[in-house]
């Protein structure tokens, strides 16, 4: 008759054989198997004396049907163009160069200063800094320059609008993914149309 043998680790049965340990393990590893009930498996539960077994795997999860699986395909392409685009930047015409302004997190918070800082200088509470006269600093290392306080708000407008036009246009195709009820509804989906453009701060209202 064979017997069963286990290591028990934090009260869990754990290696379960039922050959000898001696033969299959380095002989400080044996020593810590003991006997054990036939019925217990890797993973069983002991308490005082009694062995509870271990708890069913969650059942695996449905595959995804076609139709899920198209919707996650653009929704993932949607989150991928939204991505370059705003990789790109915030695009400004200056004397015929194409020039673009970072539109990432820490980009997005210095404008915010900058703006706060301009409107105490449109308010004639400071002087504007010539840091900021000097101009603002493109991703193509250009400066883009912010003579008096209205540049500057007219710049950090621009960017803040286009950004939040940016991020509403992906949540729009992405509400349409997502209510599509078929694949030709999600094929009618173009994840690369409608992303808004930029203008220059020249063609913007201050």
């Amino acid at each position: 008759m064979m017997t069963t043998y286990a290591r028990i680790l934090n009260n869990r049965a754990v290696d379960v054989v039922t050959a000898d340990p001696a033969t299959l393990f380095h002989p400080l590893i044996a020593a810590e198997f003991v006997p054990v009930p036939d019925d217990v498996v890797p993973g069983a539960l002991l308490d005082g004396d009694e062995w509870t077994a271990p708890p069913e795997p969650d059942p695996e999860p449905e595959p995804a049907t076609p139709l899920e699986q198209a919707r996650a395909a653009v929704i993932g392409a949607i989150e991928a163009r939204k991505a370059e685009v705003l990789a790109a930047g915030y695009a400004v015409d200056q004397d015929g160069t194409s020039l673009h302004v970072a539109v990432h997190a820490d980009a997005r918070a210095d404008l915010g200063g900058m703006a706060i800082t301009a409107l105490a200088a449109n308010a004639g509470s400071l002087a504007w800094p010539d840091a900021y006269a000097q101009g603002w600093i493109t991703t193509e290392n250009i400066r883009i320059p912010l003579p008096d306080p209205g540049d500057g708000l007219t710049l950090a407008a621009g960017v803040g609008g286009w950004y939040a036009a940016v991020v509403q246009h992906a949540r729009d195709l992405k509400d349409a993914a997502l209510a599509a009820e078929d694949t030709a509804a999600l094929d009618a989906l173009d994840p690369d149309a409608g992303w808004p453009t930029t203008t220059t701060p020249a063609e913007q209202e201050t």
